[in-house]
Formats: structure tokens, sequence, C-alpha cells
């Protein structure tokens, strides 16, 4: 029994990571403040002045935006002056705005620094020795940095990624950690680093536009949608209902966003509704609608105040409501002629009150940070146990026998037995470090579609310890269904757009899911996940088709942007490892 109380020990997470710990004390830089506040301003150009630096974020857009911003100079060094003249990027997705722009909209060769690039499903490398700009879970932290940069430090009481957001925190090896987020971190980040001795500096920002509420909603009526307005729901149905509705009552085109699309294509669409001559006046979007967008929103429509949590209706906290309501008005963006801020306000009156509430109350800290259970503490509990335990008993280890820290708790339970549970249930072979690797991937598990996908790839991999792309989408029927799409959306005009382009829509989200899932795969079992090149040229079809899909279900006569961005040449990984042995032959002949 003490063996099992051992394994599955987590009361000292501090010490999980001795090289942060042993080499010097840290100083912990925190950024604090309400959306639209230029809370990342400072730690971006403190990362940009660094001899090696790493920005780590909570999406692969905003990681994919640092990566090219840096490369192309547009980001000002910290001791750098910014020119007064220098014209702000209005793109940008980053909370940095400031009265002088450290994010430019044309780049600067003397600001430019070497960045790379490393998500859990792409890695783009420009040299060797340089900077880098990832997602958190992707953090290196055997590597020793100058500067880090950690942003949407709140994310770290997620209970299903916060322990990411723990491990890079308490793990990074770095003179000097800048955390971008909100408020209510503070108090939980100032408790975890007492054990560290580590020195902590906050540094507080306010809102740079004002925000208000309205004195009335919509009084349910939608033909009060304005141009400019986003109008947030919570589900995809309703989205796409919002959307139809809004367009034929008031005339406007709506572009959306939501969690199910993917970050390239809800940045198209966010492209869409900020362009002044788009056509497109409207957001309609889920409640995370702002994660990594740039939007110029002037007022905010709550559809309701409450939305399913997967078993009942509840209703949505102040912290949320605050969240969602705060993307309007942006610094900067909505120009000389909108300069009193953003709005906030409800579809129907009767839930004004309950935003308005939300809106004056302040922030409520953070309790606790979220631990992962990693793939050595769930071999070594399994070790302590009999042959062929259920998954629930091992679930119930971690639940019921593990040691906490008062900081810290357990990532979701319930989910992370689902997951595993639902790999188990398509393929019952796998090993033990094969099901942790299945359960750490992006796998669709909530989507249907996938199902069959899903179950085809395990059986190839374990039956033939290979999975060829094209072999596992032609047996598995999601070929034939994306064929199937691509051929239909030739001819969009004969396709009903009330159900049909919906249900395209969704063949299309879920072969975009499964690309991500064998990208994912195959970053760490490139010899079983070999077609790496089809897999990346085929997510970036799929991402056309989509569009196509969008735009037909508006049917509104427009071009998207043009991506005039410079392409920027890189490595592979498979070129880096090429390179590499070629090397190292040289070194024998």
């Amino acid at each position: 029994m003490s063996e099992l109380f051992q394994a599955a020990d987590h009361s000292q997470p501090t010490a999980w990571w001795p090289e942060a710990r042993k080499s010097r004390v840290r100083k912990i830089i925190m950024h604090v403040g309400p959306t639209n506040s230029g809370k990342t301003h400072n730690a971006l150009r403190a990362l940009a002045a660094a001899r090696r630096g790493l920005y780590a974020g909570p999406l692969r857009l905003l990681a994919h935006e640092i990566w090219e911003r840096l490369n192309k100079g547009q980001i000002v060094p910290l001791g750098v002056d910014p020119e007064e003249d220098a014209e702000p990027d209005e793109t940008s997705n980053i909370d940095a705005a400031d009265a002088s722009p450290s994010i430019r909209k044309h780049g600067s060769s003397k600001y430019a620094r070497p960045c790379n690039m490393l998500t859990g499903e792409e890695q783009r490398i420009i040299q060797e020795d340089a900077l880098l700009s990832c997602t958190v879970e992707m953090v290196p932290l055997v590597s020793a940095w100058d500067v880090a940069v950690i942003d949407e430090i709140q994310l770290i009481a997620d209970p299903e990624r916060g322990g990411a957001w723990t491990a890079a925190l308490l793990g990074l090896n770095a003179v000097e950690v800048h955390l971008c987020g909100e408020e209510t971190a503070v108090p939980l980040v100032q408790r975890m680093l007492r054990d560290t001795g580590d020195e902590i500096i906050v540094n507080r920002y306010e809102r740079l536009t004002p925000l208000t509420v309205a004195e009335e909603g919509l009084h349910g009526d939608l033909s009060n949608v304005k141009k400019g307005d986003c109008f947030v729901t919570f589900s995809r149905s309703k989205i796409f209902a919002a959307k139809k509705n809004i367009e034929k009552s008031t005339g406007l085109r709506c572009a959306v966003a939501y969690g199910r699309l993917p970050p390239e294509i809800r940045s198209e669409q966010a492209a869409l509704f900020n362009r002044a001559n788009s056509g497109y006046d409207v957001l309609v979007g889920s409640d995370a609608i702002g994660m990594g967008l740039n939007l110029k929103i002037k007022r905010i429509i709550l559809a309701a105040v409450r939305k399913y949590d997967g078993h009942r209706e509840v209703r949505l906290s102040d912290s949320q409501i605050k969240q969602i309501g705060g993307r309007a008005g942006r610094f900067g963006l909505l120009g000389q002629g909108d300069q009193g801020g953003g709005g906030v306000t409800t579809l129907d009156d009767a839930d004004l009150p309950v935003v308005r509430q939300a809106m004056k109350e302040p922030f409520v800290p953070l309790r606790f940070a979220s631990i992962h259970i990693s793939g050595e503490k769930y071999i070594s509990v399994m070790r302590t146990l009999p042959p062929n335990v259920p998954v629930r008993v091992v679930v119930d280890v971690f639940r019921y026998i593990t040691k906490m820290d008062p900081c810290y708790e357990m990532q979701d339970l319930v989910k992370f037995r689902e997951r595993i549970e639902y790999v188990d249930g398509l393929s019952d072979r796998l090993t033990i470090q094969e099901r942790i690797l299945m359960q750490l991937a992006p796998v669709p598990v909530r989507d249907p579609l996938a199902v069959e996908a899903i179950r085809t790839i395990l059986s190839l991999y374990r039956v033939k310890l290979a999975v060829k792309l094209h072999e596992a989408l032609q047996a598995s029927g999601l070929s034939e269904s994306y064929r199937n799409v691509k051929q239909r959306l030739k001819r969009v005009e004969t396709v009903s757009k009330k159900t049909s382009l919906s249900e395209m829509l969704n063949v299309l989200e879920t072969v975009h899911k499964i690309l991500v899932m064998y990208l994912w795969l195959s970053y760490r079992q490139l010899v079983a996940f070999p077609d790496q090149e089809e897999a990346f040229a085929m997510r970036s079809e799929a991402e056309e088709e989509m569009d196509k899909c969008l735009t037909a279900l508006t049917m509104v006569s427009t071009d998207h942007p043009a991506d005039s961005s410079e392409k920027m040449s890189y490595f592979t990984k498979q070129e880096i490892l090429r390179r590499r042995t070629e090397k190292r032959g040289n070194n024998y002949t």
C-alpha cells in the first residue's frame, strides 16, 4: 500500500523540475489586466530584446503570429524607442495596444529576430539557435532561456489544459518569466511560488477604452442588430440559426466563429468582419469568441445568460460574462469616429440585469492550479496494481489516494477516464505507453463522424505499426465522404442551404480534426505515421473547402481578403533530420 501512496504522490510539484530550482532565483513579472488593456505589450518587447527567448500561448494561431512578427521585425525590442510615426498593425491578435505602437504594420530588418515555431501538429524551423514561439503544451522545459513569456496565465486553473500552464510556470529554466493574463491569477501564482524563492513583480493595467452596459436589450427582436455587432450564442446549431435570422431580418451579412472551426478559418472569418468593405457587417459566434482573435466589435449581444454544460442548463459565471463583454471596443481599432469604447447588451431584456450586475463584480481569485497526470505517474500507479485492472480503478487512485499540495487540484478526471476508455473501446490491445500517447493526442472523442476513422487508425497502428493516411481515410469511409463534399461544392448553387451545406461543413470539420490528429502523431512517431507532407497538403485543402462552404451559407458576392503577407522559408522536422544525417556522414569522409 505504501508503494501505491508513493506512486500517486503529487504533494511537491515544485520538486519535479530541479533545473528551474537550482540555477538561480528567477524574476517572475506578472502583467495583469482586463481585455483590451495592452497587458502583453512590455512582455513581447522584452522577448524581442532577449538573446534566448520563448513565447508560449494557448493557440497555434497566436504562436504563428508571434513567430511571423519576430521574424519580420514587427515587434520593437525593449530598450528601443518606437518610432512615433510608425503605423500600428491593426491585424494583430495580441493584447499589446499602446499609445506608441510596439507591433508595427511594416517590419524592419533592424528589429528582425530569427524565431522557430513549435505546436502540437506543426514545426517551422528558421535556424537551430533562435527564439521560439510555441503553444503552452509544447514548452521545452529542458532548455535554458533568458526571457520567457507565458500568455493567458489564468488558464492555469482550467481543468483540462491547465496542467500545461502549471508545468510551464514551475518548470521553465529562465532568468526572467513574464506572465500575461487576468488579475484573478495573482494570488494563486504568489502562493505557488512561495516554495521556489522566485522574485515576483506585479504590473497592473487598466482598460484602454470605456465599456458600458446598455440601458435596454434588443426586446427579443433580431432586427435591432446593427453593423459592428457581435451576437454570442452557445452551440453550433444556434450560431447558424442566428446567422440566418439576422441576415433575413436586417439584410446584414454575418461572419461566424466557433470552437469547432479550425483557428485559420476563424481568423479568416474575423478578417471578413473587420474589413470595412467586405460585405460582412455582423459576427455571430460562441462564448469563446475572443480567444486569439482581433475583432473590431462595437457591441456584444448575449443571446442568453444560460448555457448547456453537457448535463444541464447553467447560468454563465460573472467571470464568463465579463470576459465575453470585454471583447467590445478594442483600443485603436474602431477608427476616429468610434472612440466611445464598446457596449454590452442582451437579446432579451430580462437578461440585462444579470449582465449589468456581473460587469460590476470584481474578479474572483483562482483557487487551484491544475496538475496533469504524467505518463510516468500513470505507469507507476499501474505497476503497483494487479494486472488488467479497469481504468476506473486507476482513476480512483488519483481521485482518492493522491496526496496534493493545497495550491493544486488534479485535472478533470472524468474526462481523463472518458478519453482512455474511448481509446480502449476502439482498440484494446495497445500498450500502456501507447494508450497514454493516444490519450494526449487531439482525438475528437465527441465527434460521432470521426469514430470509424479513429478506429481504423488504431487498428492499422496495432497490426502494421504504420498508418498510411490515404489507407486510413479510405478504409473508414471518410475519404469518400470528403470527395462527395468537394464535388458538391463545385456546383454549390444546387445545394440546399438549409440542411446540406451545414452537413457538408460538418464532414469537413471532422476531416480536418482527423488530419490534425494524424499530424500530431507524426511528430511523435514519424515512422508509424509517415505521410506528414500529404496530411499538411490535405489540411490546407480542407480549409479551402470550409471557406467555400461558409461563403455559400451566405451567398454574398465578395472576395476573401488575399493573404498579402510575405512568405517565409523554413525547414520541416524531416529536413532538419536529413541535414543532420548528411553532416554526420560528411564528418566520417
